[in-house]
């Protein structure tokens, strides 16, 4: 959801909803059942892929894990974030 204050001014406020991975990511530190944000949703071939940002408890981003939604859920790839 995005909801601009204004027409003419920048957005102030976006909304994203949230994703369980479906399975362990150990490089990234990542359990099955920790959740990320939704950045960006593709489908390609039959098939559904979240990109989603993992973050720590702190806020700081740990990384990006792709996962296919449908036709199953599972992890297809992720990546660190440099530091």
């Amino acid at each position: 959801m995005q909801a601009p204050a204004t027409k003419s001014a920048p957005l102030l406020h976006q909304e994203h909803d949230r994703l369980a991975i479906p399975e362990d990511v150990p490089e990234l530190g990542i359990r099955g059942g920790d959740e990320g944000v939704i950045q960006r949703l593709t489908y390609l071939r039959n098939t559904v892929f979240a990109f989603v940002m993992v973050t720590y408890s702190t806020g700081q981003p740990r990384g990006w894990v792709v996962v296919e939604i449908k036709p199953e859920r599972k992890v297809r790839s992720f990546t660190t974030i440099a530091r």
